[in-house]
């Protein structure tokens, strides 16, 4: 009998160990159709789908280690989750009610999204108040005061991101965290703001995961915005004035400095040059100066200079610092700074080091008043 006993113990161990490499999901869900399970991996693409019957659907996979998939329903929504191996994931999905028990990974994203979700409400909240004020005689003013609250809100999510980074090195949730969005194209944290946090995922990702395909994608970024990410010496750069002297940024030392890539040609350009006159108006005795670098002298212009001056004068720019090597899209600054489309913008703080990058409007100035503020 105690024979019988020992045996059956050894089964029952070889069993748990097998089963510790896996994960297992159970759902219940009034969706219909299909569930899809997606591994959010930048280099294999790994589907698995299984059909909802009466209301139910269930997968079983064997990992390596903790991995992030992502579950879609043929309605169109979606959420992440984050598994380890031997978990055994309860999920219930209806309607717009979500609950998942047996996973902590996902316990942490859905905490993140918690938080990211306060901010959206404050963001709906304060639009929705603007939308009632557009009559208003100090709506700009409004405008100004709404959009430094947001900011103020975004600034404190950011910082409650790089704690939850901090305190969750060993797991991918962190790339959750890092990859954040509170609109189309909004990122919470770039790695021309956030360096230092992309380099802390990058470091914790190669010492907990060093197989991951996750590792190469990121290292990609940081080494292509790193150059130009905020806190960086924004790259000094030599360019003919209107009257052919050679003028350096690193002639403006102590002073926050505007530079501006924009061109005669470049209606948007155009349109923003009365925002700019404006900015050096209210604060050019504040050491804040503007460089204004032209792209001009593209093909198609038959007298590149001349429409040069000619804008600066039709715009009443010539208060400021303006620049040229008249050749288009091929002058040197492009590819040191990098941008593809104007107008573009940098901002550099008095030390010389990039603190914005193609910020515009009320977005800008509060950025600039800050800086001078201190």
């Amino acid at each position: 009998m105690k024979a019988i006993l020992k045996i059956l113990i050894v089964i029952l161990l070889i069993g748990c160990n097998t089963n510790k490499n896996s994960f297992t999901i159970n759902a219940n869900t009034d969706r219909v159709g299909d569930a899809i399970l997606l591994k959010i991996d930048p280099v294999e693409n790994n589907i698995d789908t299984t059909s909802i019957k009466n209301g139910k659907f269930s997968f079983k996979k064997t990992i390596e280690e903790e991995e992030l998939y992502r579950l879609k329903f043929h309605d169109g929504s979606s959420f992440d989750i984050l598994v380890d191996k031997g978990e055994n994931i309860i999920i219930d999905y209806q309607e717009d009610q979500l609950s998942i028990t047996g996973s902590s990974g996902t316990n942490k994203i859905m905490d993140i999204d918690n938080n990211l979700l306060n901010l959206l409400m404050f963001r709906d909240s304060i639009t929705k108040e603007l939308q009632g004020l557009a009559n208003s005689v100090d709506y700009e003013e409004k405008v100004a005061m709404y959009r430094e609250a947001f900011f103020d809100k975004l600034a404190m999510h950011q910082e409650y991101l790089k704690e939850f980074i901090k305190n969750n090195k060993e797991s991918k949730v962190c790339l959750i965290a890092l990859f954040q969005e509170y609109g189309q194209s909004s990122p919470v944290m770039t790695v021309d703001e956030h360096l230092e946090v992309f380099d802390m995922v990058l470091e914790n990702l190669k010492t907990n995961f060093p197989n991951s395909n996750h590792i190469t994608l990121l290292e990609e970024q940081i080494e292509i915005f790193r150059p130009l990410a905020y806190g960086q010496p924004a790259p000094d750069f030599t360019l003919p004035n209107q009257n052919n002297q050679s003028i350096s940024l690193s002639d403006f030392k102590n002073k926050v400095v505007l530079i501006d890539f924009w061109a005669s040609w470049c209606k948007p350009c155009r349109m923003e040059n009365p925002k700019l006159v404006k900015l050096y108006e209210k604060y050019s005795n504040n050491d804040f100066e503007i460089i204004s670098v032209s792209l001009d002298g593209t093909a198609r212009q038959q007298d590149s200079k001349s429409a040069w001056l000619k804008a600066i004068k039709d715009d009443n720019l010539s208060a400021w610092i303006h620049l040229s090597e008249l050749k288009g899209w091929e002058t040197y600054v492009r590819e040191l700074y990098n941008f593809n489309s104007i107008p573009y913008t940098v901002l550099v703080d008095k030390e010389g080091k990039i603190v914005a990058k193609n910020l515009r409007g009320v977005d800008l100035e509060l950025r600039i008043k800050k800086l001078i503020d201190g």
